[in-house]
């Protein structure tokens, strides 16, 4: 097994997955912009971001099984797309690995949507016991592991659609990859994070409206806070207010927009997770 930490560096890694995001353009990116339009359609679940989404959604049965339904759709269409970026073709695969796909999506979500609530919320207890800045010291105690477990699992699907995993060993393969050597985590980490980068800016153009509303508020929050207007116990109604008072459109150009460009970040992010999945293997190997 290869520890040697001369192995190909983050530029190398991000140079080829540009390499491939732009060479097989044309026969990977259409099955990745399916899965991102099944977003707009009518049937499915109503747009929103974590500003802008309707909470009480949640408590709907209906809700979860569009859901459902439309990740199950998506990860079909995301192991074709693995299937085409390396190479393979045919649809059987992709059939049999869509259980593991949309298993293990839903483990990473769920990790890192816990992660970032736990985080805000020990930003928000700093920010009312000592200041902000004291919140942003606090909230790197669940931000560190939450970043650390997601690295450990970003790999997952390439060992779900190419080795045929379940969701709980292509998540465990993921792991292991990203700890071959003590430089491997380190390097795996600043790889992702460039297309992360590329994901956030998708996400904040498909929810300006809720962020424009959460930046009014927060600013109000503050200037509360400044003035002793704002005690512990007022806080829930304040946060609750969060939500804008009119439910996004899908169809708002700024909604679509989101959508395509999220569709570009996810291409991007594949391409490079999937060269970085590759270089670990060929190490692994050696």
């Amino acid at each position: 097994m290869n520890r040697n930490p001369d192995s190909p560096g983050v530029g190398q890694v991000l140079g080829e997955g540009w390499s491939l995001f732009i060479s097989r353009f044309t026969t990977v990116f259409p099955w990745i912009l399916a899965a991102e339009l099944t977003a707009l359609l009518p049937f499915a679940n109503p747009p929103g971001g974590i500003f802008s989404m309707d909470l009480d959604l949640l408590g709907d049965s209906g809700f979860w099984i569009r859901a459902l339904l439309s990740g199950t759709v998506q990860a079909f269409l995301y192991g074709v797309a693995v299937q085409r970026l390396a190479a393979q073709t045919g649809a059987a695969g992709a059939a049999r690995a869509t259980a593991a796909v949309l298993v293990g999506y839903i483990c990473y979500e769920a990790m890192v949507f816990f992660g970032l609530l736990l985080t805000f919320t020990m930003f928000i207890l700093g920010m009312f016991i000592a200041g902000w800045l004291f919140g942003l010291v606090l909230c790197v105690l669940p931000l560190a592991p939450t970043a650390a477990a997601s690295t450990a699992m970003a790999l997952f699907i390439f060992p779900a659609v190419l080795e045929k995993k379940g969701p709980f060993a292509s998540l465990n393969e993921s792991a292991r990859l990203t700890k071959i050597s003590r430089f491997t985590w380190a390097k795996v980490s600043l790889v992702i994070s460039v297309p992360a980068i590329a994901l956030l800016a998708a996400a904040v153009v498909g929810d300006i409206p809720g962020i424009r509303h959460a930046v009014t508020l927060a600013l109000d929050l503050r200037r509360r806070a400044l003035e002793g207007g704002l005690s512990a116990d007022q806080l829930l109604p304040v946060l609750q207010g969060l939500q804008p008072p009119t439910a996004p459109s899908r169809y708002e150009p700024w909604a679509v927009a989101g959508v395509l460009m999220g569709a570009l970040a996810w291409w991007y992010t594949l391409a490079v997770c999937y060269a970085q999945y590759r270089d670990l293997k060929a190490g692994d190997r050696d």
